[in-house]
């Protein structure tokens, strides 16, 4: 249930009174280190067991606001979890426009899955002390799967592996043995770093400035002794080759039914063929309220847009581009990220996107804006002197660890060493909290963002003849997103347009339609509301008693909201 009448002018006057106090410097919009739950810190990545412990614990405290489900399991028996944020006091989720949000669809972007648990625990934790959170979560719905991943997440913080995909077990040296090579952490450390082998064939040598950094040797120079390089490990299998067969999987990211392709590496069988992505899809699509999606990645500090891949832009509507662009450009002061939300290109040239992505299917096939930030910004990418310089200066030399030597059963004397993989694809722990907070305030604007139907003005008229009277509304979207986006209405035409009933009690219908269609509202995008006006014609049965007629607007991303008008002034 949406709000109308009186309950928008309240709604109205605190946003005021927001946006005065954000001025004068009382308050700012979703400020840093709002209150949070206290069930959970942000000082290190959690293992699966701690997730649980977290998720039942919240539920049990915020039991009013939150569902936890259990939408699957994955092919070795865990959980994935998905937490629906609703409060029933102010209506039924369904009848409210509805945000999604995920993480760590890839295992080793365990920051990913930070993400999403702080979105929840930020969510949980303000509600009732923060206006505008509170708000939020009045006004609309969330759902959230923090951790669509659970092995690859398992395999990445329990063990020294960074596990990208999900557990398939596979033969990727076509030798008749699943996953009987894969990396080790040979010296203890609880690393799997480099190996530098001694090698005169090799392809390898150490840069003359900074014995750290490895360089590709020149053909037929002279440039000093030559290496061969592999992750750390021995050969397991005795094939000659060194960790060739790690424990495999898809890339779950690459299994959605958006240009899916069976020559994209890892993509899997077919399109939903694992029991991640197809719990997402299932869990997704019985929600048709969620309005837009966010998905938590890492890394590079980048918030990007979807579709990527096979859709030129001039195939795309411009509108939803700009609306994209808008979207992205507010969160770029927040995290200090790049705007990769505006051109296909500027996105293909940059990271090379495949088939089957899931922010794809969100915005090709389910019909709305979808957004992913790859969080955690760092210099790897912009070459070795950038790189080093970042890990020097701003990672005080800890994201490189250096090469150490080491007695390989197998290779002899050996150096080991390389990039720390919590400097890399994740931040080291004492970066997490600040990386995330981030990140949730920036996604909180996005989700402010999602449509909102309402009712501005419901009145009656007394007509001259005795008993009839005319119903006045004026309906709109408040919020900024239209209740549709072009690609859903004119590419795929699965929009539901908006409509308004007119329900009587005690009273006959004149003139007029009981249920008017109002197509796709557009939405404010900052500026004006766009109002829409409607007129009926009604007669009062019986004079004695009282009479009302409700007039109820339905939209399928912008929620349910009613209003009732009293006959007669009774």
């Amino acid at each position: 249930m949406g709000y109308g009448g009186r309950d928008m002018e309240i709604l109205r006057s605190r946003k005021m009174m927001l946006c005065v106090a954000a001025v004068l410097g009382v308050c700012s919009p979703f400020r840093m280190a709002a209150q949070e739950t206290g069930l959970i810190t942000f000082d290190h990545y959690h293992t699966l067991a701690e997730i649980q412990d977290y998720l039942e614990a919240v539920t049990a405290r915020h039991s009013e606001l939150v569902t936890l489900l259990e939408i699957g399991a994955t092919r070795l028996g865990r959980p994935i979890w998905a937490v629906d944020i609703n409060n029933p006091a102010t209506g039924p989720a369904e009848e409210k426009p509805a945000f999604y949000v995920d993480g760590n669809i890839h295992g080793g972007e365990v920051l990913g899955g930070e993400g999403a648990l702080a979105f929840i625990d930020r969510l949980l934790g303000a509600y009732g002390s923060d206006p505008r959170i509170t708000e939020l979560v009045d006004t609309r719905a969330f759902y959230v799967v923090p951790i669509v991943n659970p092995d690859g997440r398992a395999i990445s913080v329990d063990t020294p592996e960074n596990h990208r995909w999900n557990v398939r077990p596979g033969d990727e040296d076509g030798d008749g043995l699943l996953d009987e090579d894969p990396p080790e952490d040979l010296d203890g450390d609880g690393r799997i770093l480099q190996m530098r082998v001694p090698d005169p064939d090799g392809g390898w040598v150490i840069h003359p400035d900074d014995p750290r950094r490895m360089v590709r040797a020149r053909p037929g120079s002279e440039e000093g002794p030559r290496y061969s390089v592999y992750t750390e490990g021995t050969d397991n299998d005795g094939d000659g080759r060194f960790n060739e067969d790690r424990v495999g999987g898809v890339d779950l990211n690459r299994n959605f039914p958006a240009n899916w392709s069976a020559a994209q590496f890892a993509s899997g069988p077919f399109p939903l063929s694992e029991p991640e992505t197809h719990a997402l899809v299932t869990y997704i699509t019985a929600r048709p309220n969620i309005a837009a999606i966010h998905t938590f990645h890492t890394s590079g500090g980048l918030l990007l847009r979807f579709p990527t891949l096979a859709d030129q832009d001039w195939e795309f509507p411009e509108a939803d581009q700009e609306d994209y662009r808008l979207i992205a450009e507010d969160g770029v002061p927040i995290t200090g990220y790049k705007n990769f939300a505006y051109t296909k290109k500027s996105i293909v040239d940059l990271m090379s996107p495949g088939h089957g992505v899931f922010n794809d299917w969100g915005s090709k096939v389910f019909g709305v804006l979808t957004m992913t930030t790859e969080m955690w910004g760092h210099a790897f990418g912009e070459g070795q002197d950038a790189l080093f310089r970042w890990n020097d200066e701003v990672l005080g030399g800890t994201g490189f660890i250096d090469w150490k030597p080491f007695d390989h059963p197998q290779l002899g004397r050996i150096e080991v060493g390389g990039w720390d993989r919590w400097s890399t694809s994740n931040p080291p722990d004492r970066l997490i909290a600040g990386e995330l907070d981030r990140n949730v305030r920036w996604v909180l604007t996005f989700a402010e963002k999602t449509p909102q139907v309402a009712v501005l003005v419901a009145t009656e008229e007394h007509a001259e003849s005795d008993g009839q009277f005319r119903v006045l509304a004026t309906v709109a979207n408040t919020g900024w997103m239209a209740t549709a986006t072009v690609h859903a209405t004119e590419v795929l035409g699965i929009a539901e347009p908006v409509r308004v009933s007119l329900a009587l009690t005690n009273a006959e219908l004149v003139e007029g339609e009981a249920v008017r269609s109002l197509g796709v509202l557009p939405g404010t995008r900052g500026g004006p509301v766009v109002e829409r006006s409607l007129e009926w014609s009604v007669r009062v049965v019986d004079g004695r008693r009282p009479a009302s007629a409700e007039i109820t607007v339905r939209s399928e991303k912008g929620g349910t909201v009613r209003q009732v008008v009293d006959l007669g002034g009774r």
